[in-house]
């Protein structure tokens, strides 16, 4: 744990200080004190060392542990481990801080420690918490202690006792924390030693588990002596449960010599339910093979295998322990086959007819215990690594002999491997059911029989023998050609749905055997015969397999098979045209291109490269360059391919006698195909040179690969001659007038130039420094061509990355290339800024640390950078800005000007750092124009986020203070920059950093609450809720100074929070989570650009779709948000079909589901009527309206919770709208690139709009209230005329008696009053 992870656990207990729960608040209060105590002794303020936390802690737990019971005290502290005690919040912070502290800390205090905690673990073992904090300390004790001291101090000891009995807590957290403890200490390794192992309580470790299990062997799992733990009832058999679990994580370290007796005890623990299974899946973790690497060359060897195989074999258990059992015996076989493969063919027969015939076999067997069965027996079990070469050589003898023959003479016992076809081949054909596992034996089958075997004629009738040259056929091709023949005509038979299956034996063999094994006895069948028919059955899908699986084949075979047959089926295709029929010239032509799609294959590592280069191939391949784009990709990766493959055979660091084996070729036969391509390079690359000058400029990639792959083999002669020849072209295009070009072409100048960054890798030092000089000219830095500058630019950063040109520069040649590209700097044309950025960025990397003095000449353009309109050069401008830095946070010298005047200033040389760096980047601070000042503040915020910790705090503090007196600046484009600048610091910077500068970064801010142009309100919001969020809003309030209308702002944010807050409460944990906020993949970026709003998360879902499609609305229109709308529905039916999606049956109904009924059909939806809403039913709202007691609907005035709603609603939108919808905010596109939208009229109104709308609410409410007020009317005042005395009837209203209760009437207990309801004048007549 890092020392800034060390902080966070520290905050995240601090934070709890407030918490209703004892058992949080606790600990945190104790922290709290403590690092009071520690502030006030060291006069030194936090963050504290862990030193400090170790000493002040185990001071209170030693004071703890030493109180006493008084005539007044119910129990000693030492017995107090409940919730909320002093003790348990102690071990609760010791937990944290000793792991963090150094180890010669914790040993020189080791014994009072563990003297105060060792007492503690009996009176714990009722409070699960007290003792996993317990548990914690001690593991972290015990893996820093030496072995000296382990094995001398009883305290140690017996604190590792503890820790073994606790594997035994029937409560799961107590007990994985102490497995855990027991892992970590056996399996980390005591320095010196480098790999764990012979750790000095690892005997005691194992003699525990050992007694254990013996135990549970002895009583058979019953109810032993009473439990010690608490709620230990019904452990019947739980305790080995609870060790084998445990056993798991450290049995890799138990130890060969005692391996033996631990199986031996496992296989004799009772058959329990849950019990066996926990016993097959440590047997196959024990049994499997080690990695083979350095620390574990040879295996252990377990003299008790033979017996533990015979057990396993003998005593199949129930079919819900068949997995692991099967995974058990797996590792069994396996691990005979490599202590004794001698004693291995005894047992091979019968675990083949136990897993074969009687599990997988089986017609009741679960689907788990097929699935198992086909892995211990298929690619990770038996037919993998128990079948040996011997037992194929002897199978292939026994074939050869013809005593496989019905009715032959048997000249022996048949081979294991010949039992295991025979009834694979038996299988095949009478168990269609099990027919897919029974292909994936097959194919694990055909990949195990890849050995090389010499053919009958060649070892003069003597006994099958390997081939060590690698080129003779496969023993799969000898043995299972037929059986893979019947196999892959399945495939063509109506109705056979494992075609995926055959798929796979197929492709299998065609990595086995090779290609024209498999075509021997499965054609193509695609070329028609004299009648026009092709032949049947067509295999045109053989071809994607042979693309797919085809490598290390013969090239000549398909120079001899495929190219005739293309050219074929190309004349059919022309004929096709011809005569009219484009759909069956574009079948020709589809499958032309799948034989070619195959040519990749044949050029991996070929193993007659020579045979298959013949000059009539090169040259075909030349003209279908030329002539056939379609076939460039297929063409161009081959070519690669012959390359990269021999290139990397070549340069092998592999046995000869292994890759021969293997591969069939050698490093020897390598380096003569490398011979080979060498003497065919020039004419190649001349070849992919006028292929890549005829290719548009966006197809133009994959040639310039295979160019650099093909030029890097040249020989250095032709590679000077090619290279002079597209200079000169270079030069002779760069003088001539520009020359017209046509739709899709490139002019001379730009192509030459990318050559010459394909060359680059591979030139000479001399031809590179020339190329350097070259390119730092003003013929191409100052040409009129902006695409010019740009590829210029490249092929300097090319150079710059070479590994040979960088080695020969010196401080002075970096110093008079930085002045040439300052003088182009006037002349940088269009779009060439991010290019001329990327090198500058590369220059600053390969600079070497006595050569910084160029870096001052660089940052005022590095700092502009930042201000860049195009996305992609801005991004360029900040990498260029943090590689500066980071090249001088490396240290080193740098000259710094001085002076006031400009004959006056004088270069002083000063020491590189981060904060030397920042210093140069603040003087553009002081620049003349709000370009520069808003640049340079862009850069100091990304600088001080990146090199916060390398800064101190002095220049932190200046900075802020500097940056505070900008946000009062009439500027609006340095105001918009403060204000980034302010977001950032308060986002990353301490707390303890930011506090003394609020006095004036709040009144500031605050300055900008009430400004809605450049969308300054938006920005100022969000970043008080981030000031709210870490000082809290007292804090931030008690800042804001006498501004009473800002003030305002500040109250509004809190209780639309406090709102936001209420509403997240009563979400449920899903909704939450789908809630989150994307990242935009940057962490500077997410600071500056997301709003991360805590109000944005107050609307629901139907609100963000609202905002979403406002959004679409303002930035596409109408139409396209529906058209895409359409497109999302139309996708995600196309989903639900091709996922065969559920099928759901309608049931409306309280009466019995009839499926037998012809309607049933109509109640068939693809939806699930359970997410739907429930259809409303007749009178089902009626309870939710208020009614008088007459049965009259009560209609009240009071739209106070319409009013919350929409509030609640109000910030919810403005804070999705304002982080999506202005002019400054951002988004995400297909590729994952940051956006921004863009600042138009329509934009700036309904931004306007939001924003009015939260100005006005607080107008609102108070109107509301006002207008409340006026419509309180005194009883019966509907009725009153405005002139005339009494009461009157208005048209269309109620009479004046007939509605008004005389309840209304009723005033308060024991106050009397006079109502009068007619409303007459005194002195007037009713």
């Amino acid at each position: 744990m890092s020392s800034t992870d060390f902080a966070a656990e520290l905050e995240k207990v601090r934070r709890l200080a407030g918490s209703q729960l004892a058992h949080q608040s606790k600990p945190a209060q104790l922290l709290i004190a403590i690092e009071s105590t520690i502030t006030s002794t060291l006069n030194a303020p936090p963050p504290h060392s862990s030193t400090a936390y170790f000493a002040s802690l185990l001071q209170c737990l030693e004071k703890a542990c030493a109180d006493e019971v008084g005539d007044d005290e119910d129990m000693a502290e030492t017995e107090n481990m409940g919730q909320g005690a002093l003790i348990p919040a102690t071990l609760y912070l010791l937990a944290i801080v000793v792991p963090e502290t150094p180890n010669q800390v914790v040993l020189s205090k080791l014994s009072p420690l563990l003297e105060c905690i060792l007492p503690l673990y009996d009176s714990a073992l009722e409070h699960p918490p007290a003792l996993r904090s317990l548990l914690q300390i001690t593991t972290a004790v015990v893996l820093l202690a030496p072995p000296p001291l382990l094995t001398s101090s009883p305290l140690l000891k017996k604190a590792w006792n503890y820790l073994l009995e606790l594997n035994l807590d029937p409560r799961p957290k107590v007990r994985h924390l102490a497995q855990e403890g027991v892992r970590k200490v056996l399996t980390t390794p005591i320095p010196p030693k480098l790999v764990a192992g012979q750790h000095p309580y690892l005997a005691r470790a194992r003699e525990w588990v050992m007694n254990v299990l013996e135990e549970e062997v002895k009583t058979g799992g019953a109810k032993g002596k009473k439990a010690r733990f608490a709620d230990a009832e019904d452990m019947e058999g739980k305790k080995a449960i609870w060790v084998v679990q445990g056993l798991r994580g450290w049995v890799a370290v138990w130890g060969d010599d005692q391996l033996s007796a631990l199986c031996s005890t496992l296989l004799s623990l009772p058959p329990l339910p849950h019990l066996t299974p926990q016993i097959y899946s440590l047997l196959a973790l024990l049994l499997s093979p080690p990695p083979s690497d350095a620390a574990s060359p040879t295996p252990s060897v377990l003299t008790n295998l033979p017996t533990i195989l015979d057990s396993l074999l003998s005593s199949p258990p129930s079919a819900g322990d068949m997995p692991t059992y099967l995974s058990a015996i797996a590792g069994a076989l396996i691990k005979m086959s490599l202590q004794d493969p001698t004693s291995l063919a005894t047992y091979l027969p019968k675990a083949w007819n136990l897993l074969f015939k009687e599990i997988l076999l089986a017609p009741n067997a679960p689907k788990p215990v097929v699935e198992a069965a086909v892995s211990a027996l298929g690619q990770g079990g038996l037919i993998r690594y128990c079948i040996t070469d011997e037992q194929i050589l002897a199978t292939l003898c026994y074939v050869r002999g013809g005593s496989h023959l019905p009715g032959a003479r048997q000249k022996g016992r048949a081979p294991f491997l010949w039992k295991l076809l025979s009834s694979l081949t038996s299988a095949l054909g009478s168990n269609p059911v099990r027919l897919p596992q029974l292909l994936k034996l097959l194919e694990s089958l055909i990949s195990r029989l890849r050995l090389r075997v010499l053919p009958p004629g060649l070892n003069l009738g003597g006994p099958a023998k390997a081939d060590p040259s690698g080129r003779a056929p496969a023993a799969a091709q000898e043995l299972l050609m037929d059986l893979i023949k019947e196999v892959g005509d399945l495939r063509s038979q109506r109705g056979f749905e494992w075609k995926d299956e055959v798929d796979g034996v197929v492709g299998v063999a065609i990595e086995v055997v090779g290609v024209q094994g498999v075509l021997e006895v499965l054609p193509l069948n695609i070329e028609p015969d004299a009648s026009g028919t092709p032949p049947q059955p067509g295999r045109a899908h053989l071809l994607p397999l042979i693309r797919s699986h085809n490598t290390n084949s013969s090239l000549s075979f398909f120079s001899s098979y495929f190219r005739p047959l293309s050219e074929r089926l190309f004349s059919l295709k022309v004929a096709a045209e011809d005569r009219g029929r484009a759909q069956e010239a574009k079948i020709w032509e589809v499958v032309v291109g799948q034989i070619w799609d195959c040519f990749p294959g044949f050029c991996d590592m070929p193993r007659d490269m020579k045979d298959g280069l013949d000059s009539s191939f090169l040259g075909l391949i030349t003209s279908l360059l030329y002539t056939q784009p379609a076939l460039l990709p297929s063409l161009l990766k081959g070519l690669s391919l012959l390359v990269s493959s021999t290139t990397r055979l070549a340069s092998s660091a592999a046995p000869q006698e292994e890759l021969l084996k293997q591969f069939g070729v050698s490093q020897i036969d390598a380096q003569a195909n490398m011979t080979l391509l060498k003497s065919l390079a020039k004419d190649m690359v001349s070849v992919l040179l006028n292929v890549f000058s005829k290719m548009p400029r966006e197809s133009r990639g994959m040639v310039g690969d295979v160019i650099g792959h093909w030029v890097g083999i040249m020989e250095p002669s032709d590679l000077v001659e090619t290279y002079q020849t597209v200079t000169t072209h270079l030069s002779n295009a760069l003088s001539a007038p520009p020359a017209p070009t046509n739709a899709g072409e490139s002019p001379i100048s730009h192509t030459m130039l990318d050559l010459l960054i394909i060359f680059v890798p591979q030139l000479p030092l001399a031809q590179s420094l020339a190329l350097f000089n070259a390119s730092s000219t003003p013929s191409l830095l100052h040409h009129r061509d902006a695409t010019v500058q740009k590829k210029s630019y490249r092929l300097l950063k090319r150079l710059l990355e070479s590994p040979t040109l960088v080695p020969t520069l010196t401080p002075d040649s970096y110093a008079e290339f930085v002045s040439k590209l300052l003088s182009s700097q006037p002349h940088i044309g269009p779009g060439a800024q991010r290019d001329r950025l990327q090198l500058l960025t590369t220059l600053v990397n390969v600079l070497p640390q006595d050569g910084l003095s160029v870096l001052p000449e660089l940052v005022s353009e590095a700092v502009l950078g930042t201000k860049e309109v195009n996305e992609k050069a801005r991004d360029a401008g900040f990498e260029l800005v943090v590689e500066m830095g980071r090249k001088m946070a490396k240290g080193g010298k740098v000259n710094r000007a001085e002076g006031e005047e400009e004959d006056e200033v004088e270069n002083t040389s000063v020491d590189a750092s981060a904060e030397e760096y920042l210093t140069m980047v603040a003087a553009g601070l002081t620049g003349t124009t709000p370009h520069m000042i808003s640049a340079s503040i862009n850069a100091l915020s990304r600088l001080l986020f990146e090199f916060k910790d390398q800064v101190s705090e002095q220049t932190t503090s200046e900075l802020l203070s500097t940056l505070t007196i900008f946000l009062t600046s009439k500027n609006r484009e340095i105001v918009k920059s403060a204000l980034g600048f302010a977001k950032v610091t308060i986002v990353s910077l301490p707390v303890a950093t930011l506090r003394p500068h609020l006095p004036q970064l709040v009144p500031a801010l605050l300055g900008w609450v009430h400004d809605h142009k450049n969308h300054f309100k938006s920005k100022t919001i969000h970043i008080f809720e981030r000031l709210i969020r870490r000082f809290g809003f007292d804090e931030v309030y008690a800042n804001a100074g006498e501004r009473v209308e800002e003030k305002k702002v500040l109250v509004g944010i809190r209780k639309r929070k406090e709102r936001a807050k209420k509403k997240r409460a009563g979400k449920d944990d899903e909704e939450e989570e789908g809630g989150k906020r994307q990242s935009m993949g940057n962490a500077f970026d997410d600071i500056l650009y997301n709003s991360d709003s805590d109000l944005s998360s107050d609307e629901d879902e139907g609100g963000n779709a609202t905002a979403k499609g406002q959004v679409q609305a303002q930035g596409k229109g109408q139409v396209k948000g529906k058209r895409a709308q359409q497109q999302q529905q139309q996708q995600q039916q196309r989903e639900r079909r091709e996922k065969g999606g559920a099928v759901y049956i309608r049931n409306d109904e309280d009466e019995p589901m009839d499926l037998l009924s012809r309607s049933i059909a109509g109640g068939v939806s693809t939806s699930n009527p359970a997410l739907q809403a429930p259809r409303r039913k007749p009178g089902q709202l009626a309870s939710k309206f208020q009614t008088d007691k007459s049965g009259k609907l009560i209609i009240t005035d009071d739209n106070s919770a319409d009013e919350a709603d929409s509030s609640a609603s109000a910030g919810a939108a403005f804070m999705a709208n304002v982080a999506n919808t202005t002019a400054d905010g951002t988004y995400r596109d297909s590729r994952g690139n940051l956006k921004f939208n863009r600042n138009t009229k329509r934009a700036r109104e309904a931004e306007g709009n939001i924003l009015r709308g939260l100005d006005e609410e607080d107008a609102k409410k108070e109107n509301k209230l006002r207008e409340r007020k006026k419509m309180r009317k005194q009883l019966g005042e509907e009725f009153r005329a405005k002139r005339a005395g009494g009461d009157i009837k208005r048209e269309g209203g109620p009479d004046p008696y007939s509605y008004v209760p005389l309840g209304q009437t009723a005033g308060k207990k024991g106050k009397k009053g006079n109502f009068n309801l007619t409303n007459k004048k005194k002195g007037s007549r009713g």
